[in-house]
């Protein structure tokens, strides 16, 4: 699940940029597009559904990128997943939550979940038929439903990311001055010492 933005408009702006030294261009770029973006996480957090478990409020989060081989850097505005991440990283589930999912039927019968990891996720017991065994034994899903998606995160995007890149453009003027004056100051202290 993704919505992205180019920011145009900005060329003249990025070509000062590209004369500073590629360490300030990377800190002044990456703090501008944390600035840009950081205040939407509150409202991106609010219209995320709590859940059973609540992984997928958490992982909202703002992740920004900087580019190695160029003054670029990206910012990452959504849910943050990784398959041996922490509890801020457990969004996996995103895009079904978005767009949603068809009704399943399980191939051969029915869907085993080891109980070992249906114990993970209390709110599956009691709704679901326990067969034991000597491996601690399994629960068994005939059909998993199917939801339709809420679009939250599309209609979100659609209406704030006009105003986060006006903001952004905004941020980016604002630092390039400041990362000019760092670059003349650090020219001088090379030139003249401490």
């Amino acid at each position: 699940m993704a919505s992205s933005m180019t920011v145009e408009g900005v060329e003249e702006i990025l070509r000062g940029f590209a004369i500073l030294p590629r360490s300030i261009q990377k800190k002044y770029l990456g703090g501008a597009v944390r600035e840009a973006a950081k205040d939407e996480l509150p409202e991106l957090k609010a219209l995320t559904p709590r859940g059973p478990t609540g992984n997928l409020r958490r992982s909202v989060g703002l992740k920004v990128e900087k580019k190695k081989n160029n003054a670029t850097a990206v910012g990452i505005l959504g849910y943050r997943s990784r398959a041996d991440g922490n509890k801020a990283e457990q969004g996996f589930h995103a895009w079904w939550i978005e767009n949603g999912v068809k009704v399943r039927r399980a191939k051969g019968g029915a869907l085993k979940v080891p109980m070992s990891m249906a114990k993970k996720y209390p709110y599956l017991m009691g709704k679901v038929s326990l067969i034991g065994g000597s491996d601690g034994g399994s629960i068994y899903f005939p059909v998993v439903q199917g939801f339709e998606g809420n679009g939250r995160f599309k209609d979100w995007a659609d209406r704030n990311l006009p105003q986060i890149k006006q903001r952004l453009i905004g941020k980016l003027d604002g630092a390039l001055g400041k990362a000019i004056a760092e670059a003349e100051r650090a020219a001088l202290r090379k030139k003249y010492g401490k």
